[in-house]
């Protein structure tokens, strides 16, 4: 919905003076009011597209780092550890070693 008003068309709008006419003052008065809520109204709603904004880019941020933890952790599951016999030789002699040398 597009805003129809502006501040300064409240300020500047003039109106008619008839015989039996609204008094001015009254009016004034009413504008000024409504003035001010337009004024507390844009400042709402510049404030509520900045919370916006900030909360579009953090949820693209999550979004990109939700995919770079996909990609790795399917990058993780389609390797297979290699161990060499080597290795399981020198963890077994590591282990002996820690079993029979604290006793």
């Amino acid at each position: 919905m597009a805003q129809k008003l502006t501040v300064d068309m409240i300020l500047n709008k003039e109106f008619h003076i008839d015989f039996k006419g609204y008094n001015a003052q009254e009016v004034d008065a009413f504008l000024d009011d409504v003035m001010k809520d337009y004024e507390a109204f844009q400042e709402i709603i510049a404030e509520q597209k900045t919370l916006l904004d900030r909360y579009e880019e953090t949820l693209s941020n999550q979004k990109r780092m939700i995919l770079e933890y996909e990609g790795k952790h399917r990058a993780v599951k389609d390797v297979q550890p290699t161990v060499s016999y080597v290795d399981l030789l020198k963890r077994v002699t590591k282990l002996e070693d820690e079993v029979f040398n604290n006793k």
